[in-house]
């Protein structure tokens, strides 16, 4: 699960944890018209581990400015090819900025990001990154991140739960109970969905899953 093994992923083409369409849950509570929305205004979306995901430019797109970070450069470089979006390449002493008028990916490793790249986040779209990550990993991500947000930083965050002993990650299944060891201290937690969804993911039932649940929380920086 270090940076050369997702780098190795991109360059392989081994991607199937990439989704072409936009995640319904970000359509739902992002949506400016849509019925789950929290109406705030001048809101920056932090994307974790974002690959090329079009989450990000559904979220430009609608009016948000978003903040990714990825190690793979086939990913960050995809991301602006494939979206057709204009963009300049800075470098700091850490992380390569890829920079649109309204989206920003760094390029390099999640762990080392500065907090100061932070300072205007108020959401965090977290999809991917936390089942990304196996069970001794997950503790550092959430210290770093917890780190790097300010009060009031909302997080959704989406995982799934599953019988780890039937299929090895990633993605990794994170249990409620590992949800609430892992923010309680320091996030309020909000459950708002739970939905089974083993009959939509046949490529986890041909892993050897049988049952399968995405759980989606809110989660607010104390």
């Amino acid at each position: 699960m270090e940076l050369d093994f997702w780098q190795q992923r991109w360059s392989n083409d081994e991607t199937g944890f990439h989704q072409n369409e936009v995640n319904p849950y970000l359509r739902y509570f992002y949506d400016t018209k849509g019925p789950g929305v929290d109406k705030r205004s001048a809101l920056k979306v932090f994307v974790p581990l974002c690959g090329k995901s079009t989450d990000i430019h559904w979220l430009s797109t609608n009016g948000y400015s978003v903040i990714g970070v990825e190690c793979s450069d086939i990913a960050v470089k995809a991301f602006f090819d494939e979206q057709n979006i204009k963009h300049t390449v800075t470098s700091s002493a850490t992380h390569q900025r890829y920079s649109s008028e309204s989206i920003d990916i760094l390029l390099g490793d999640f762990f080392t990001l500065n907090n100061d790249e932070m300072k205007k986040v108020t959401d965090v779209f977290d999809r991917a990154a936390l089942i990304a990550l196996p069970e001794n990993m997950r503790q550092q991500y959430v210290m770093k991140m917890t780190e790097m947000l300010l009060p009031g930083t909302r997080t959704l965050l989406v995982t799934l739960a599953y019988d780890q002993k039937e299929m090895e990650g990633p993605p990794f299944s994170v249990t409620e109970e590992e949800v609430s060891d892992l923010y309680a201290d320091n996030y309020k937690i909000d459950k708002l969905i739970v939905k089974n969804t083993l009959e939509d993911e046949p490529r986890f039932k041909e892993r050897g899953l049988t049952s399968l649940k995405e759980n989606v929380y809110k989660l607010t920086r104390l």
